[in-house]
């Protein structure tokens, strides 16, 4: 039963935070609609919103969103080390403290992404509308991306996302404080492997939950040992392959 309770906490977290990113997305959107009004919330979850200076929004938005991401591609880690309690390297407390310092790295992350969106908002880097933003930073911002994914340091940092148990049994003699430091390890390499596909959010537009959906999917599947290593370098390819198309398609237009 014990079990139970705290992987279900865990997948309602999860839930919960898909969940605060749909009533934000459909709350901010510029039309007023009823949610019974199926044409109007499938338009709020897909197309992008308005950029806004409001720390409040934009901080919900990133910390919301970076739970509803990466938690589930924490999974496969909190099941090796469900395996490891098993073996009495671990505890129920050492748990929540992993995921404690993985959320908190995270949330830290946020706090940076929110006060980054706001100065690029206030500078005209990237306009009020998501609209009216200039093509470049998204051109950019997908290119470097695209680089990033053929980049050696992300096949490093990919290497201990799906090898957890090398952290593991790096981390030394267990303990709270440890397991806290550990989750925080973890969410360094995480960010590591998926800051600048996170970063694509900051020109994909706010709460575009069908995008959101997208690259949760990619950067779980990416983390997988078998399948993972199919995905990385094609993606890259991808996403400069984009920012090629839409310039020359800016240039057409």
């Amino acid at each position: 039963m014990l079990f139970e309770l705290h992987w279900a906490v865990v997948y309602l977290l999860i839930i919960g935070a898909w969940v605060g990113l749909f009533l934000l997305s459909t709350a901010q959107f510029h039309h007023n609609f009823p949610l019974t009004d199926w044409t109007g919330v499938v338009t709020a979850l897909i197309y992008p919103h308005n950029h806004q200076i409001d720390f409040v929004f934009l901080f919900g938005m990133w910390g919301m969103m970076s739970l509803a991401m990466m938690l589930p591609s924490f999974i496969p880690t909190l099941k090796v080390y469900e395996d490891l309690r098993t073996t009495g390297s671990g505890s129920l407390a050492g748990f929540w403290l992993l995921i404690g310092g993985y959320v908190a790295v995270w949330i830290t992350y946020a706090v940076i992404m929110t006060f980054l969106q706001m100065v690029l908002i206030s500078t005209n880097i990237l306009s009020s509308s998501s609209a009216e933003s200039t093509v470049y930073p998204i051109v950019l911002l997908f290119f470097v991306a695209g680089v990033y994914q053929l980049l050696s340091i992300k096949d490093r940092c990919l290497t201990y996302c799906r090898n957890p148990l090398l952290i593991f049994l790096a981390r030394g003699e267990v303990g709270l404080l440890r397991e806290f430091f550990t989750g925080t390890r973890f969410a360094v390499w995480c960010l590591g492997c998926c800051f600048f596909l996170m970063a694509l959010c900051l020109i994909t537009g706010l709460m575009n939950i069908a995008w959101m959906g997208l690259m949760t999917l990619i950067i779980t599947l990416e983390k997988l040992p078998d399948l993972g290593k199919y995905i990385s370098k094609p993606l890259g390819i991808v996403l400069i392959a984009s920012s090629l198309i839409i310039y020359l398609f800016s240039l057409s237009n």
